[in-house]
């Protein structure tokens, strides 16, 4: 597909619908775009602040998590190099990220998962990723994906300033329930956000749960940390 064909897909997508229900129409095109199994999306992929805005399906989702709880794995790696990443998870696990990809086998089975950088004006501020099940490769090839996740950050630009705060935090309520939940447990144990946060994660993944699924807990008042 050329440049212009990927760029009026993407206006088509971000002009249909209203602001605060693009996110998802957005990672839906992309997997479309890339001929992917699934694909996700995430804003400042940094450990202690990355937000999931889109994710195509619960396969993608988990994966997702699954770099939350570790802080780490290829969506990481993207981010914090500038550059695309791939890895192909099966029987030898990858040793940048040992314990992600043991988690990701057990999870989801042999999968390959391609992330690239957003970064339009030069410095990522999220990461664009995809994965299939069959080792097959994107058929955009890197350099169509990587402008195609380039120009998804342009559309993500454009529009997040335009959202006000209470609009984008039912948006992004996911992450609005783990940042809250590390308020709580932070005050609970009288520890920093950072401390907290890694409490979070190691519970979830000694639970085997989501992030958000122990955060929900928390702000529930089903589970607390200082007993």
């Amino acid at each position: 597909m050329s440049r212009a064909a990927i760029l009026a897909r993407l206006i088509e997508v971000s002009t249909a619908l209203p602001a605060l229900h693009r996110l998802g129409r957005l990672g839906t095109a992309c997997r479309e775009l890339l001929a992917a199994d699934g694909a996700s999306i995430t804003v400042d992929a940094s450990p202690a602040n990355r937000v999931t805005i889109a994710a195509t399906d619960p396969m993608a989702a988990r994966l997702e998590d699954l770099e939350n709880v570790l802080g780490e794995g290829p969506c990481h790696l993207a981010y914090e190099a500038a550059e695309p990443v791939a890895v192909q998870l099966d029987s030898e696990l990858d040793m940048r990220w040992p314990e992600f990809a043991r988690c990701a086998l057990e999870a989801v089975g042999p999968v390959t998962i391609r992330c690239f950088p957003i970064h339009p004006a030069g410095r990522p501020f999220g990461v664009l990723s995809s994965y299939v099940s069959d080792g097959r490769a994107l058929a955009e090839g890197v350099p169509g994906a990587q402008f195609l996740a380039d120009a998804l950050g342009v559309t993500l630009l454009r529009d997040l300033p335009a959202v006000d705060r209470p609009n984008m935090h039912d948006a992004w309520s996911p992450q609005g329930v783990v940042d809250l939940a590390t308020g709580m447990v932070a005050d609970q144990l009288e520890v920093t956000t950072d401390d907290a946060l890694a409490l979070l994660r190691a519970r979830a993944y000694a639970s085997d749960k989501p992030l958000t699924t122990v955060a929900d807990y928390v702000v529930a008042r089903r589970l607390h940390f200082d007993s």
